[in-house]
């Protein structure tokens, strides 16, 4: 088992799709493994990051991520339902110095989602590729036009099509997984330049335009559709 920056899903048991979501993801243009790229895109979302796409998102959302508490002994839950709310401190002026300061303040913590198995470095990268590809899928988000309501109906079902185990199945691998991988292959330790090209060589292929198109409907339908 190797942990995750990112994702790609290997044997994930998924439930079968009804009949008629299946017909409406393809007519629709979801990618047939919509499931997984979702999953990433949603994996460690939080309710701050949700109100950059809809001010009035609520605490209930319904977006299912990783728990951020993920390695409290006290905690039952790989995934909880709804993505909660971030506390940032304000010691900085930017949202970058903030948001390192909030990395680094988790590391060693009771709870701290990585564990011992993420470097420094890779969880600010990776809090930070994550923040990148919410702005790219933002920027589909805000030409898309509305899903039709039955779409949203079937994607909002997250236990039903497979969105809810993909997101998992990250989640166990953060828990158990003693190295870190990127589209199923080894990472490098990022040390120097060098270390650095395969990692963004690797990251920038989740900016696949498909990948995006799957985010932004799935967060359209959960952001503005209210049933």
């Amino acid at each position: 088992m190797k942990a995750v920056i990112g994702v790609v899903l290997l044997g994930v048991v998924l439930p079968a799709l009804s009949k008629e979501c299946a017909q409406l993801y393809e007519e629709n243009g979801l990618s047939p493994n919509f499931n997984e790229t979702i999953a990433h895109a949603i994996h460690s979302l939080t309710l701050n990051e949700l109100r950059k796409f809809n001010p009035l998102a609520e605490e209930l959302n319904g977006v299912p991520v990783v728990n951020p508490r993920l390695n409290d002994p006290t905690e039952t839950e790989r995934v909880i339902p709804h993505a909660p709310e971030e506390e940032i401190n304000k010691n900085f002026m930017s949202e970058a110095m903030n948001t390192i300061d909030l990395v680094m303040s988790q590391v060693g913590q009771s709870g701290d989602q990585f564990g011992t198995n993420w470097p420094i470095v890779a969880r600010i990268v990776h809090k930070f590729h994550m923040k990148d590809t919410w702005a790219k899928i933002k920027e589909e988000f805000d030409l898309m036009k509305q899903p039709a309501k039955d779409l949203c109906v079937c994607l909002k079902d997250t236990k039903e099509n497979g969105i809810f185990q993909a997101v998992d199945w990250v989640a166990r691998q953060y828990r158990t997984a003693p190295l870190l991988t990127l589209l199923n292959k080894p990472l490098p330790k990022l040390k120097d330049a060098k270390s650095w090209e395969v990692w963004r060589a690797r990251l920038v292929q989740y900016y696949d335009s498909q990948a995006i198109t799957d985010a932004a409907t799935y967060l359209s339908c959960v952001l503005n559709h209210t049933s």
